[in-house]
């Protein structure tokens, strides 16, 4: 096959989604195909060729994956490897995605949206009513862009401030202590879970890409309900192709959904090689099977 793959773009995550991009990339042409790896940052995506077989979209963040870059290349006519235009706009806006989720009883975090115009007394009430620790974030970005986890009131506005840098809309979520884990489903099928440890104080966004002391347990132990939770969100959400859902679970083995990702990162510290490599199959292997099925 002919295969573009979408790399770079304008977004926070730019140099996540290179680095993405070029393993993908390595992954598909190591299988025999001819790939072509495209920054849409330099080259607009309604530019691209259309003699191409299929598309690869490997960008992250704003423009991305919150559906404008699917609804463009839905109008290109080419097959392309991923979610939906509105299950990425439902997943990449996380009070959306929350809310969502609670309609059909799956278990987020206590939670509360705030903006420019309400966030004092908003933020003071959720804090009044969960306590710290809180976990602050944009309610659309990626990679722990913005997120902050607050142990006390003086860390309150410089966190705001911090959330305010990346959009309009901020999300506050009671902070779950305990074990953090990832969900790949592809195609609709669950892929073993990994569990992270990072070294550092959390998974922020020096752990997930460049330190080398975070370290991961694949097919970790996880309370029953988990798997059947995960699919049941993807399913509610829309979304197919790859995704990757994350949770938190507690010492008493409650777990919450924190975010489901459209086009989850395949960096050299990413989470779905490391479950795809776990069931005997190489990250080329996956892509050219899922690619062959949107050929035919």
């Amino acid at each position: 096959m002919k295969i573009i793959v979408l790399a770079g773009g304008a977004s926070a995550e730019r140099e996540v989604s290179l680095e993405s991009g070029s393993n993908v990339a390595q992954a598909l042409a190591a299988r025999g195909h001819a790939v072509e790896l495209v920054d849409p940052g330099s080259q607009p995506v309604r530019n691209l060729s259309l003699s191409c077989d299929a598309i690869v979209p490997m960008l992250h963040g704003t423009g991305a994956e919150d559906g404008t870059l699917q609804e463009d290349l839905n109008a290109l006519g080419i097959p392309w490897l991923g979610s939906s235009p509105e299950a990425s706009r439902l997943t990449f806006d996380k009070v959306a995605t929350r809310e969502r989720l609670q309609s059909f009883g799956l278990p987020v975090p206590e939670g509360v949206s705030f903006d420019r115009s309400n966030f004092q007394d908003t933020l003071q009430d959720f804090i009044g009513a969960v306590d710290y620790p809180v976990v602050l974030k944009p309610a659309c970005q990626g990679s722990s862009v913005g997120v902050s986890i607050l142990q006390s009131d003086r860390e309150l506005l410089p966190a705001v401030e911090n959330v305010f840098r990346w959009g309009d809309i901020g999300l506050a979520e009671r902070y779950i202590a305990g074990r953090e884990v990832t969900v790949p489903v592809i195609d609709g099928e669950l892929f073993p879970a990994i569990e992270i440890v990072p070294a550092r104080s959390w998974y922020d966004y020096t752990a997930k890409y460049s330190d080398d002391a975070t370290k991961y347990v694949v097919n970790p132990a996880i309370p029953s309900g988990l798997p059947e939770a995960v699919l049941k969100a993807c399913e509610v959400c829309g979304v197919t192709a790859i995704s990757r859902t994350d949770l938190r679970i507690d010492a008493d083995g409650n777990f919450y959904i924190l975010e489901i990702n459209t086009i989850p990162g395949m960096t050299s510290h990413s989470l779905v090689p490391m479950s795809v490599t776990s069931r005997g199959m190489t990250t080329g292997e996956l892509l050219e099977r899922l690619l062959r099925r949107r050929v035919q």
